[in-house]
């Protein structure tokens, strides 16, 4: 269980590091057993695989991100898995990497170098097979690697790779930019104007210190794994929330904001919910082109009242998104020792949305790829993830923290929201409050 008094990054451990790297380094080194900090995710691919050439793609792709290199492709390609003879043979292949991705890394990685060399600890990626010309091409990274951004620019570069091998025809020139972008642009922000002009409004806008909301009612840490449930919204209720999005003139993104914000506030009997949100923190040139780690955790405040319409917090959550994302390089670490301290000042306390705008399908050579997510890091209390594919369908991924929620907790969750976004986007002019499905208590 990880330690709550997380240290503070220190310049000395900054040193040649992103910011977000320093203090995920400080986090683990704190407590060395923790797993929390490894993400994860699969490409389902069905069709009559090169195998060959997905293994030189994967190779040519690690060779332009040497900072990703693992030993484990250096030695005739990925490793092998197979689970066809399983009763459930995709399910059987999750559980095996579930089981990778809580195991915690070896401690000596972080008392040694982490920009040189392999990190066969670090990072790691398989291929399973789990049927006739079905594979699923498993990743696995720790955030002191790469973040979920970057690890959907490795995807989409291997996939382009691919592409190019099995069509006879050399890959185009890399896309990706050095690792030591993020970390010059982390330096040039350090006690720049723009950082003091961020700190003044992330201090100021939450200077009333608001107490974290839970649907708990208490805290506890993170775990090494979460409870997890996901859904695929249906074909109904998906064009009711772009048609509410569309009115209001906003994104799915804002969707699933406002409508956390309902939920939660419904179950924890509050009147304004405090939600943790994922930012890239890439501005500065170059930035997006890196796959390493510069993800941020800031928080957005919703008020709810019973008297508001969906229309209306709709706006409101378009309004934190533009705030959080203007002033998104300010670390979130540092806002959550300030204003949090009681809570363990190492991440923004309470429920966290993670709103994914990364492709969700990948062509490899005429094979479609599905990407799905394990794991994306950290669950304090609760996390709604979301992700749409190219058809606009929204996948729901709620993961909760064990140590809060039983079982059948997060399918709970789940089930209230969605009954919620439904009701909300069919009606966004009437009041929450005659709309919002019935609270469940903890």
């Amino acid at each position: 269980m990880p330690r709550t008094d997380t240290p503070a990054a220190t310049p000395a451990t900054a040193a040649g590091l992103t910011a977000a790297r320093a203090h995920i380094l400080a986090a683990q080194s704190a407590d060395p057993s923790y797993a929390g900090h490894n993400v994860g995710q699969y490409i389902e691919l069905v069709g009559p695989l090169d195998t060959a050439a997905l293994d030189e793609a994967v190779r040519r792709t690690l060779d332009e991100a040497p900072w990703l290199r693992s030993r484990l492709t250096g030695r005739g390609g990925l490793p092998r898995l197979d689970t066809s003879a399983a009763a459930h043979p995709v399910s059987a292949a999750v559980e095996l990497v579930r089981g990778q991705l809580v195991c915690p890394p070896r401690p000596e990685l972080f008392t040694a170098p982490v920009d040189t060399g392999p990190a066969p600890d670090l990072t790691g990626a398989l291929l399973v097979t789990v049927g006739p010309e079905h594979h699923l091409l498993v990743q696995y990274f720790h955030l002191l690697a790469v973040d979920g951004y970057g690890v959907a620019l490795i995807g989409r570069r291997i996939a382009e790779v691919y592409t190019a091998l099995v069509g006879g025809r050399p890959p185009g020139p890399t896309p990706f930019a050095p690792a030591s972008v993020l970390a010059d642009a982390d330096r040039a922000y350090t006690g720049s104007a723009a950082q003091a002009e961020d700190r003044r409004y992330w201090t100021g806008r939450y200077a009333d210190r608001p107490a974290p909301v839970s649907p708990a009612g208490r805290a506890a840490p993170a775990q090494d794994a979460v409870r997890r449930h996901t859904v695929h919204l249906g074909a109904a209720d998906g064009a009711a929330l772009r048609a509410a999005a569309r009115s209001a003139r906003v994104t799915w993104a804002e969707v699933v904001l406002a409508t956390t914000a309902v939920r939660v506030t419904a179950q924890a009997g509050a009147r304004e919910a405090v939600l943790a949100v994922y930012a890239t923190a890439r501005t500065g040139p170059g930035t997006l082109r890196v796959p390493a780690t510069a993800v941020n955790v800031l928080p957005v405040r919703l008020p709810v009242r019973g008297s508001d319409t969906f229309r209306s917090l709709l706006r409101a959550a378009a309004g934190e998104l533009t705030l959080l994302r203007r002033h998104q390089r300010f670390r979130g670490e540092e806002l959550a020792r300030e204003v949090w301290p009681a809570y363990g000042g190492g991440r923004v306390p309470g429920p966290l949305v993670n709103l994914r705008p990364f492709e969700t399908e990948l062509d490899f050579g005429g094979i479609r790829g599905r990407v799905v997510s394990l794991a994306s890091g950290p669950v304090d209390d609760l996390s709604v993830s979301a992700a749409v594919d190219r058809l606009g369908r929204l996948r729901l991924d709620f993961d909760a923290n064990p140590a809060l929620y039983g079982e059948a907790e997060p399918a709970r969750f789940a089930a209230l929201f969605t009954e919620d976004l439904a009701a909300l986007c069919r009606a966004p002019d009437v009041p929450v409050a005659s709309l919002q499905a019935s609270p469940v208590h903890h």
